[in-house]
């Protein structure tokens, strides 16, 4: 009995030729990337080989012959140890054999000979290759060429080096020099105070006993020659706060600002019972930093607050705090003489002064040592005011530990 034969319809056989058409297209794009995979491993500047279970090169790269100089016959010819030189050659043999035995092998950092001799330094990444069945069938090895690189990294170690030498070398100048500065500024101490103590003690002998011998002109000039040795005398004891200020080791700790601020307004009230000031001292201002170089900060700028206001009738004089951009930022405001602000920028350089000696005495010194001192505490200082309208002073201190 003949088995009847369904009859193919044209839906079917579309279908057919469909399945065909896809299957076709299919093997086509795989075989156009397997194609674009063999020219980038073929182009690549990077050395791709692949060899067996004996070591044997059986595929050689156009990266690898650049890199080591042998042409795809001659690799062929070889085995992969006899690119490594001979003290790496055992290393070679050994990832071999710890691949082939199912270990994993991450990427590392060896060397290569090349055919004329040259050392190579090589990053070496490894990759097993397994067919269907997953059975390993050989080792592909990607090497990259870090020769250059190692030179570059040699050259940047040396010259860091260098330029650690030379920094020791600066420290250990400018340790001297600061010695030497140390020296120097005992030596002031001593060998100039005294004299000029003694310019000042017998000028005021001679005004007091020998006054009824002197006329008045010669009473002028005595009085002009104790003025001249009581101001160097305290510009010497400045320039020594300002040496101190830049070398004393910082002793780091919770501070209280405004205790601090206090003990200083009252040390300035018994120092002038008379003067009327009304001081306002915001509580609770704290910050970490030197106990002894921030009560030299805040005795510069209340006794600067305290000087440029005593003009005023009614002398008002701040010490608080404000939250900014920058965080926390104390300041010392009062509504003396004040400044222009276009010379803002003298304010804190030594010996600069932007008021007559006449109108208001000082050496100069206060603002720089202040200055210094809070970038010691990698702070920043800074001042605003009008002629007539007062000024405030601002520091900031990063290690503020309680904020307004």
């Amino acid at each position: 009995m003949k088995k009847e034969r369904k009859p193919q319809t044209l839906t079917n056989f579309y279908t057919r030729v469909l399945d065909v058409f896809w299957d076709i297209t299919k093997r086509k794009k795989e075989a156009e990337e397997a194609s674009r995979m063999v020219m980038v491993v073929r182009d690549s500047n990077d050395a791709i080989t692949i060899q067996d279970f004996e070591g044997r090169i059986t595929a050689w790269n156009r990266g690898a012959e650049l890199m080591f100089g042998y042409s795809e016959q001659e690799a062929l010819q070889m085995k992969i140890w006899q690119l490594a030189p001979p003290d790496k050659a055992a290393e070679q043999r050994d990832f071999n054999r710890r691949l082939f035995a199912g270990e994993k092998v991450a990427s590392f950092e060896t060397q290569r000979l090349t055919k004329d001799g040259r050392l190579l330094d090589v990053w070496l990444t490894v990759t097993k290759l397994v067919d269907a069945a997953g059975k390993v069938i050989g080792i592909a090895s990607t090497e990259r060429d870090i020769t250059k690189l190692k030179q570059v990294q040699e050259d940047l170690r040396k010259l860091n080096a260098e330029l650690e030498q030379r920094v020791r070398d600066r420290t250990a100048e400018l340790e001297t020099a600061n010695k030497e500065l140390e020296t120097f500024s005992y030596s002031v101490s001593h060998d100039l105070r005294a004299p000029l103590r003694s310019i000042d003690g017998f000028s005021r002998i001679l005004l007091e006993k020998y006054s009824a011998k002197l006329d008045d002109e010669g009473k002028e000039h005595l009085g002009r020659v104790r003025a001249a040795a009581q101001h160097m005398g305290q510009l010497i004891d400045d320039l020594l706060k300002l040496s101190r200020a830049s070398r004393v080791e910082l002793r780091r700790e919770a501070v209280d600002l405004t205790a601090l601020a206090g003990e200083i307004v009252l040390e300035l009230r018994r120092a002038e019972p008379a003067r009327p000031v009304r001081w306002v001292i915001t509580t609770g201002l704290a910050a970490t930093g030197d106990r002894q170089l921030l009560r030299v900060v805040l005795d510069n700028l209340l006794n600067n607050a305290l000087k440029f206001t005593s003009r005023q009738a009614e002398a008002r004089i701040e010490f608080g705090a404000i939250n900014g951009d920058q965080g926390c930022a104390f300041f010392v405001r009062d509504n003396g003489a004040g400044f222009d602000m276009a010379y803002a920028g003298k304010l804190f350089g030594a010996f600069q002064r932007l008021h007559s000696p006449a109108d208001f005495p000082g050496t100069g010194i206060g603002l720089a040592t202040v200055q210094r001192i809070i970038r010691r505490h990698r702070g920043r200082v800074w001042a605003e005011g009008e002629v007539n309208h007062g000024a405030t002073f601002y520091f900031t201190l990063p290690e503020t530990s309680q904020k307004p």
